[in-house]
């Protein structure tokens, strides 16, 4: 599914949400809502055609050309005043009437958008019109997410990602009360939270797991059991190395397109809040496939090294995860070449067998190990699974490596699609 924004296909939404504004029995004299960055939208003079959006439609030949006019108010550390905005709320739904009207004509007709008098990117138009229906009671909480929206499109950052990124915001502004603070929700936390906005579509997402650090991007499976797993970690091609430091598994590395691994510091802000799960997927050199699903996980912050929770296993894999007393990666910090916080006492298991994970003394798993194509032997420094009995050869002492793995999480409590 390709969300076709140049065949207008958006448009019914944005009509609905233009008829709930219109229609809905509230007064557009409102207090200002306490959002955090504490802006308020300046007055605006009537008669100007400008402020939070003016409209027109044109024919021409038989096509209709909605001409919008956007200018964002500025901003003013002074609130307005009641009386005014009970003299403006018939303006701002004279111009909402004009907007609805424009889309209305547009769905009929497939015309096209312009501004300035030239035709203008459809996603840009949706942003502006997105801009026109916003009133002076939720502006200022919308302000800086538009303007960030504007500068992406601007430099034309769009393409199919920009759509996805596009959608859920304009979708984050009619499910969410304007009283929430722009950049708690400009972002999804996760590919849950996306799901739950009405997105079910595999692919790459911008997500932001944690407020005080930037987003990043993530692969989204919106289908596996149901849907809504962020991805933390893709093996598929020996690509990536990832024997790593401790500051790289920290801030992730790779690309979510390929191999890759999301980062520690967002799997803390993940699992940081509630209940939630982590899904293994192996693949091995025959096409055999197998999982564990472990339904309580979590990882802890840096500064308890990124502790390991997975526990309540279920799944035909195994449960290499606490395979035994000596070997129970549930409980254990994260180790590193360059940071050892593992129970064997004579070395570090991180340069032992080349990665960063959730050593005991040492492994009974380690899915971040060397990538081989096959069978190798030696060190068990491949990606390895120890209860998938396949992975040894007993006669010869021959190991396998696994072909693909990918690791996944969601809340306990999500219910996708079954």
């Amino acid at each position: 599914m390709i969300y076709n924004f140049g065949s207008l296909s958006m448009l019914p939404l944005l009509s609905l949400y233009l008829g709930v504004v219109l229609f809905a029995d509230v007064s557009l004299a409102c207090p200002h809502p306490p959002c955090r960055d504490s802006l308020v939208a300046a007055p605006i003079p009537l008669g100007t055609g400008a402020g939070v959006g003016s409209g027109a439609c044109e024919g021409h030949s038989g096509t209709t050309v909605c001409r919008m006019g956007v200018s964002l108010p500025a901003i003013s550390d002074t609130p307005l005043r009641m009386e005014h905005r009970n003299d403006k709320t018939g303006g701002v739904r004279e111009r909402l009437v004009r907007l609805q009207h424009c889309m209305r004509s547009l769905q009929e007709t497939g015309g096209s958008w312009s501004q300035g008098g030239q035709e203008s990117n459809p996603l840009g138009a949706i942003l502006s019109l997105m801009a026109a229906v916003l009133t002076e009671c939720d502006l200022h909480c919308h302000s800086q997410a538009l303007g960030a929206m504007a500068k992406r499109l601007e430099l034309a950052a769009v393409g199919r990602e920009g759509e996805k990124d596009l959608l859920l915001f304009l979708k984050s502004i009619t499910q969410y009360p304007p009283t929430v603070a722009p950049l708690e929700r400009f972002h999804p936390q996760d590919c849950a939270e996306i799901f739950r906005l009405g997105i079910k579509e595999n692919g790459i997402y911008t997500i932001q797991p944690d407020m005080q650090r930037p987003a990043l991007e993530a692969k989204c499976d919106m289908e596996t059991a149901g849907g809504g797993w962020t991805v933390i970690q893709n093996r598929q091609d020996g690509s990536l190395d990832f024997n790593r430091t401790w500051q790289e598994y920290r801030e992730g590395f790779g690309s979510p397109q390929g191999e890759h691994w999301l980062g520690n510091a967002a799997l803390y802000a993940l699992t940081f809040t509630g209940q939630h799960q982590l899904r293994i997927e192996l693949e091995d050199w025959h096409q055999q496939r197998r999982y564990a699903i472990y339904n309580n996980f979590k990882v802890a912050s840096e500064a308890q090294r990124y502790r390991l929770m997975a526990r309540e296993y279920s799944g035909d894999a195994g449960n290499a995860l606490s395979y035994s007393k000596r070997y129970n990666h549930d409980g254990r910090p994260f180790t590193t070449a360059d940071r050892d916080h593992d129970r064997y006492a004579t070395g570090n298991c991180g340069q032992y067998y080349g990665a960063g994970w959730w050593f005991d003394a040492c492994l009974a798993a380690n899915l971040n190990g060397r990538y081989y194509r096959g069978r190798y032997s030696g060190v068990t420094n491949g990606i390895y699974w120890g209860t998938w009995y396949i992975l040894t050869d007993g006669r010869t002492g021959e190991r396998y490596s696994f072909k693909r793995v990918e690791m996944k999480t969601r809340p306990r409590d999500f219910v996708g699609t079954s």
